[in-house]
């Protein structure tokens, strides 16, 4: 049976959905929450974006507007061993959103800076020295990373409603993508926003937080993009399901390896799962001190699952990373 059948049939059970289910240490299994590392409020608040690098080591990035955004280096117990720095650009300031590691190249982040265009920066930052390079300028929010298997990177911008494609080296820095859903008039005022290739990059999955909408773009046979198309609907899933925030601020997206995508709901405060067909089948938001405060970015491990809390409601005093186990290993990010 599938994995999401199998959600599915555990969530059917008066009282007993799979995110209740207590593992052998008294712990509730997949979807026992709980704090990874030390309060961030110090020395990254407002963390956003996340990634890992081979050495399974954990960054944080800060979104923050300074001019000079901090990234914490956590290693694999949660402990901070480095901070690096990333220094503004023509805005003064910096503010940091999403991240991809990429092993033999680095870590690529985004900087939002003051929102406006030209502004906005994908940026790469040497994990060792902290050195950082310019890969792509003039964005106005640029926000979440991902990349294809010939190593092209695609990157949301949540305010002017594209998506850009550049090579590593910069080169080539085209719009991939533009489409009028891109874009919102909800709250927050975020667009495209979370990104992530299915296994077979058939398409490109993107997130519109306003809209509480996760799309898809198809990718066709010489690797432009088609016409986007809905995949799953907040208020169509309320309205069928008689639920409520179904994909509520829909942000930071991850497939696992089987075909599952995990939402960052940043509203609800949750992370929900989507099956391949488009339906909430588990929605997991940690309890008391561990719940999850403006989920915003999420990254695997193997089946360990780290996310950010973004944390803004409280003027970023809940700045934190949180982790979990999953039922199935994340899908790998670089292939």
């Amino acid at each position: 049976m599938k994995l999401a059948a199998l959600l599915a049939a555990a969530l059917a059970i008066p009282g007993l959905g799979f995110a209740d289910r207590p593992d052998r240490d008294g712990r509730s299994g997949a979807a026992f929450i709980q704090d990874f590392g030390p309060d961030l409020l110090s020395t990254c608040p407002n963390p956003e974006g996340i990634a890992i690098d081979e050495r399974g080591r954990v960054y944080a990035s800060s979104f923050s507007p300074a001019p000079a955004a901090p990234i914490c280096v956590l290693d694999r117990q949660g402990r901070i061993e480095d901070t690096l720095s990333v220094a503004a650009g023509p805005a003064g300031v910096a503010a940091l959103l999403g991240e991809l590691f990429v092993p033999g190249e680095g870590l690529y982040v985004t900087d939002f800076a003051d929102g406006a265009a030209p502004n906005g920066r994908l940026l790469l930052v040497d994990p060792r020295s902290g050195a950082t390079r310019t890969v792509a300028a003039g964005l106005a929010a640029p926000n979440a990373i991902a990349r294809d298997k010939r190593g092209r990177l695609y990157v949301s911008d949540s305010f002017l409603g594209t998506i850009s494609r550049v090579n590593p080296d910069g080169s080539d820095l085209v719009t991939w993508s533009q489409d009028p859903r891109f874009t919102t008039q909800g709250q927050p005022p975020f667009g495209a926003n979370g990104l992530a290739f299915d296994a077979d990059e058939r398409f490109l999955y993107v997130a519109n937080t306003g809209d509480s909408v996760v799309l898809r773009v198809p990718v066709t046979s010489d690797g432009s993009a088609g016409t986007p198309e809905v995949f799953a609907s907040g208020a169509d899933l309320d309205a069928r399901f008689g639920a409520t925030q179904s994909l509520h601020g829909a942000d930071g997206l991850a497939f696992d390896v089987g075909g599952n995508l995990w939402v960052c709901a940043n509203q609800a405060n949750e992370v929900q799962v989507l099956s391949p067909g488009g339906e909430i089948v588990a929605r997991y938001r940690g309890s008391g001190a561990a719940a999850l405060d403006f989920p915003a970015s999420l990254v695997f491990r193997g089946r360990r699952l780290f996310l950010t809390n973004l944390s803004l409601a409280d003027g970023g005093v809940n700045s934190k990373l949180s982790e979990l186990e999953a039922p199935l290993r994340g899908l790998p990010l670089v292939r």
